[in-house]
């Protein structure tokens, strides 16, 4: 049933206003009061029930700006379901979603659904205003941004790390690996920043320091989530999450809803339940990682253990690269022959694949050249075994690289992360980072459990 919008105590809007109106799907009159009082002459509310067909109708209208989807309690599950059939009815509509920041719940439930924006109904009408009024110039200024993202975008790299089974130390090369690249990066923004601050007028105020996600670790090896457990963080949002918002992956989702280790690093991981694997398609998951590649400086991909080649051959174009990571064992070296035979069956094309020889002890097996040839790889990197000192760094809930920064293995990690930066990280400086949006600020304050 609708809500008749000429209860609301709401002036008719100003043509300066354009007569944006904003549709507003709850079942409290209260939200939709304190809405159409919050915006005053700046837009009309339109109040409407939970009816799929009815609203459709409504966005129809002329004048129509957004929808705003109150997740509120008891609607969440409601909310959740209707986004989904908006976005596939609607695919151009923008989403807001609105809640109480004190039930974690609703706002997670909007994050997960990728939503433009986020309203607390807790917070003053002033904050809801601004919002709105972003979104709504954001709707009006819609084929001028069109018109900017044809323009050529500075591309990040992705780099997928190959392992046949499981054990032979993907994860750890990856998880130490994305989070030296975040870390370089970072401290050579963080140089940038400081000469700027040195070179500002008399008086100005400092510059915001960074904070940003430039790598990011997509932990999709086997076990899953292994990654996450050696950086020791959740993961909520996951990457099939991620699959599912890519109408709403920008630097604000990957600033609210990915999970970031100590440094800064963000974490994409597999779901909790192996069960939601099904609903991810190779051509998806690799549309995932080329839309971040326009949003991050590089990515690694844990793929260790990962043996469809059905899946990986989609991912492994799309980066245009790959190291296959080995071991000196008959195993290892067995299995990954057998794993890039499929992969040769798929079309990918070997020259692309480099060799990285982990746990390489030369007292022991064979030497790396001969496992490079027999593999039939060009052997790009050999990675000492330090076995122990990373176990013993690990049962502290550290990285090698956070406890020995001089050691052996952090040492080539650290090679390894100069040779893939290259020249770009004398290069693109990037500006200081936007100020974080409302549903960012919220995200974060959720996180904290504020």
């Amino acid at each position: 049933m609708r809500m008749d919008s000429s209860y609301l105590n709401t002036a008719q809007p100003s043509s300066g206003a354009g007569n944006a109106r904003v549709v507003l799907v709850t079942q409290s009159s209260a939200h939709a009061f304190w809405l159409a009082s919050a915006l005053g002459n700046d837009a009309e509310v339109i109040p409407v029930a939970n009816d799929l067909a009815l609203l459709q109708s409504t966005i129809s209208a002329p004048g129509m700006g957004v929808v705003v989807v109150d997740f509120s309690s008891p609607m969440t599950d409601a909310a959740v379901g209707l986004v989904s059939e908006l976005r596939r009815i609607i695919p151009s509509v923008i989403i807001m979603g609105a809640g109480a920041a004190a039930e974690p719940t609703s706002m997670r439930a909007a994050l997960r659904c990728g939503v433009a924006e986020f309203i607390d109904w807790e917070a003053t009408e002033g904050e809801a205003s601004i919002v709105i009024k972003q979104q709504l110039q954001a709707r009006a200024q819609a084929p001028a941004a069109t018109a900017l993202a044809l323009e050529p975008e500075t591309q990040g790299f992705a780099l997928p790390l190959l392992g046949a089974r499981v054990g032979m130390g993907v994860t750890t090369l990856a998880t130490h690996l994305a989070v030296m690249l975040q870390e370089m990066q970072a401290h050579d923004l963080s140089d940038a920043t400081r000469r700027k601050q040195l070179a500002r007028p008399f008086g100005a105020s400092q510059l915001p320091q960074d904070d940003a996600a430039h790598a990011a670790l997509l932990d999709l090896g086997l076990p899953a989530r292994d990654g996450l457990l050696y950086l020791s963080v959740a993961g909520d949002f996951s990457f099939v999450d991620a699959v599912q918002s890519m109408r709403r992956l920008d630097s604000t989702l990957i600033d609210s809803a990915f999970t970031k280790h100590s440094t800064g690093t963000a974490t994409l991981a597999w779901p909790s339940d192996l069960g939601q694997l099904r609903d991810v398609s190779p051509s998806a998951a690799a549309s995932v990682v080329s839309r971040l590649k326009a949003l991050l400086k590089a990515q690694v991909i844990d793929l260790g253990g990962m043996m469809q080649a059905d899946f990986l051959a989609p991912v492994l174009r799309e980066c245009g690269q790959g190291w296959v990571v080995c071991d000196q064992s008959l195993g290892g070296i067995v299995s990954t022959a057998q794993m890039l035979k499929e992969l040769d069956a798929k079309g990918v094309d070997r020259r692309t694949l480099k060799l990285v020889l982990n746990r390489f002890n030369a007292q022991a097996g064979l030497p790396a050249k001969e496992v490079a040839q027999r593999l039939g790889l060009d052997l790009l990197h050999v990675v000492p075994d330090r076995t122990t000192v990373l176990l013993n760094a690990a049962s502290c809930g550290q990285l090698l690289s956070q406890t020995l920064r001089g050691d052996p293995y952090v040492m080539g990690i650290r090679s390894m992360a100069r040779t893939l930066l290259g020249d770009a990280m004398a290069g693109d400086k990037a500006a200081a980072p936007p100020t974080p949006s409302i549903l960012g600020q919220w995200a974060k304050r959720l996180r904290r459990g504020e």
